[in-house]
């Protein structure tokens, strides 16, 4: 690779670290603000805080909670006296199994939120990105909102996957209450994730086109996964393409299932296990064609056994999720995240083999694995609610795939350059061939000639014994001389069969690796073409002798008695 395209690798990778960097700071930099009012024992005061000045504030602090309490009587009424002894809870994120709770089951969670009315220009809005389980909202007794549907049967209740906004009464103190049912989740029912208080101009503009964006990217991922896969199609085919097509597909199809959930846009009535599933799949999915990607991208270091065992896991989890009930669905995830880290670490596996064996592209593709490293562990980290990112999952996920398409089209460029110079190295081995097939039928030749002038050698040395004056003992030795310098010739030429033959000896020593290297070199004479007697007078020996080698090497070849010796070894 030149300097010059190195340098814009470089250049670009770093950029792509910029805006992740800034898009994680963003995303997590609210976490440890010490100036936003908090929750002390479920109250919040907002009384100090001008809206207008600070529109966004994260809900963090002790909530309280009441297990298995609703503020409902038998007949549906609210009444606040149902709700006894509550506990605190940290916020966010608020899940009743970092109570020790089970998952399933129901309860309140409740806030009371304080604030001055005068000069307050607009409403404020209580943003809610997800909820785990059927929910409803009450604010001061009465029924604000409700989110699928809460029951105390699992048969009953209905999840809704889209985030929850609700505009805020105009009153001084709110009393907020949760009532949150969840039977179909292993975290427990909840809301999972950053919940804000916000101001409502400040809310609609940030919210205007954020879901057009997300939009535009999973469209954007769409066309870029089908453009990969039309690529593996053409000729040559190569398989990087295809399985990067399929993780930009799947991973675009994830993103329709998460985020601002835009599958609700287009089917509004979808029903959350529906949800609940694809999110699953899209993740198990993108996960096994990543990893396939990866392992074409750099072949040879991972073993066959393991990716092939690999991927049949990844496909089971799919299979399991579409036939499991969705509460069992989510059992799985903990192990999937595991899994996903595995694959982090085969990844980089894979890059230090191949920056140490110094092969092609081995930094540039270095610099892809720690990018979608990063997005991975990222998701998983969202998945378990150790962080809590807004952009890198979508914006990341862009960035990453137009990065490895550059990589992807440079590659191809590489092989191939590649077969352009190894289609002349074939022409230059296919003229040799030639030049060497001419020699073998010289060779060929020279075997008769040798047998006719030691046929005359012997009857020369006959009429010699028997005194014949027509031949003398100095012609028998100019006859020798002439023979040397032929067999000096022969010699030659079979030390050049040799080197052609190298290739050939190669794969016939590892299918066959007892074979001697008499029967090599009958191998390879028989390879070229040469019958029995034109080997036994190449190899100087007697006709059955070249019988016994045949006989000896077609056993030790495993060939039957039907199967022809000559075919076999042409076929190699």
């Amino acid at each position: 690779m030149s300097s010059l395209l190195k340098r814009t690798y470089y250049k670009l990778f770093f950029k792509i670290l910029f805006f992740i960097g800034i898009g994680f700071t963003v995303s997590c930099s609210d976490l440890d603000s010490n100036q936003q009012p908090r929750l002390e024992k479920g109250v919040i005061d907002f009384s100090q805080v001008n809206f207008e000045e600070q529109p966004t504030t994260i809900l963090q602090g002790d909530g309280l909670f009441y297990w298995k309490q609703w503020p409902l009587d038998d007949e549906g009424k609210f009444s606040v006296e149902k709700l006894q002894k509550p506990e605190k809870i940290e916020w966010p994120p608020v899940l009743w199994t970092t109570l020790d709770y089970p998952s399933k089951g129901y309860g309140t969670y409740r806030i009371t939120l304080k604030r001055q009315l005068t000069n307050q220009k607009n409403k404020i809005i209580l943003n809610i990105p997800r909820i785990l389980g059927g929910a409803e909202v009450w604010i001061n007794g009465r029924k604000v909102a409700s989110h699928g549907k809460i029951s105390k049967e699992s048969t009953s209740e209905k999840l809704d996957g889209r985030p929850l906004r609700i505009e805020l009464p105009e009153e001084a103190v709110l009393d907020i209450m949760f009532l949150i049912s969840n039977h179909k989740h292993r975290l427990g029912g909840g809301i999972a994730m950053l919940n804000t208080i916000e101001d409502q101009s400040y809310f609609e503009q940030q919210n205007k086109t954020k879901p057009l964006l997300e939009g535009i990217i999973t469209f954007v991922i769409i066309l870029f996964g089908v453009g990969q896969i039309i690529n593996f199609y053409s000729f040559p085919r190569y398989k990087f393409y295809l399985f990067f097509g399929l993780f930009c597909l799947l991973g675009a199809s994830r993103q329709l299932f998460i985020g601002e959930v835009l599958i609700y846009n287009f089917f509004p009535n979808i029903d959350f296990s529906i949800v609940q599933r694809m999110r699953y799949i899209g993740y198990y999915g993108g996960l096994a064609s990543v990893f396939l990607y990866q392992v074409y991208l750099l072949p040879g270091y991972i073993n066959s056994k393991f990716v092939i065992s690999s991927v049949v896991i990844a496909l089971l989890g799919i299979v399991y999720v579409l036939l499991a009930p969705v509460y069992y669905t989510t059992l799985s995830a903990p192990f999937f995240q595991v899994y996903g880290l595995l694959f982090i670490g085969v990844g980089g596996y894979q890059v230090i083999r191949a920056l140490k064996d110094g092969r092609p592209l081995a930094k540039v593709i270095a610099l892809g694995v720690c990018v979608a490293a990063f997005l991975l562990a990222n998701d998983l980290l969202n998945a378990m609610l150790i962080i809590q990112s807004k952009y890198l999952i979508n914006y990341g996920l862009l960035v990453y795939v137009f990065f490895q398409i550059l990589v992807n089209k440079k590659i191809q460029k590489q092989r191939e350059k590649d077969l352009i110079q190894l289609s002349g190295d074939f022409e230059e081995l296919s003229s040799l061939m030639d030049k060497k097939q001419e020699e073998i039928s010289e060779l060929k030749s020279e075997s008769y000639k040798q047998i006719k002038s030691k046929e005359k050698l012997v009857e020369n040395l006959k009429k010699v014994i028997a005194e014949d004056e027509s031949i003398s003992i100095y012609n028998i030795i100019a006859d020798v001389k002439s023979e040397l310098v032929e067999d000096a010739n022969l010699i030659k030429i079979k030390s050049e069969m040799e080197e052609l033959d190298n290739e050939f000896f190669n794969r016939l020593k590892d299918l066959h690796p007892n074979l001697t290297k008499t029967d090599l070199e009958i191998c390879s004479l028989i390879r070229v073409g040469l019958r029995r007697k034109e080997i036994a007078s190449v190899r100087n020996t007697s006709l059955e002798a070249v019988k016994s080698s045949r006989f000896r090497l077609k056993k030790k070849l495993n060939l039957s008695i039907n199967e022809n010796l000559d075919r076999y070894i042409k076929k190699l």
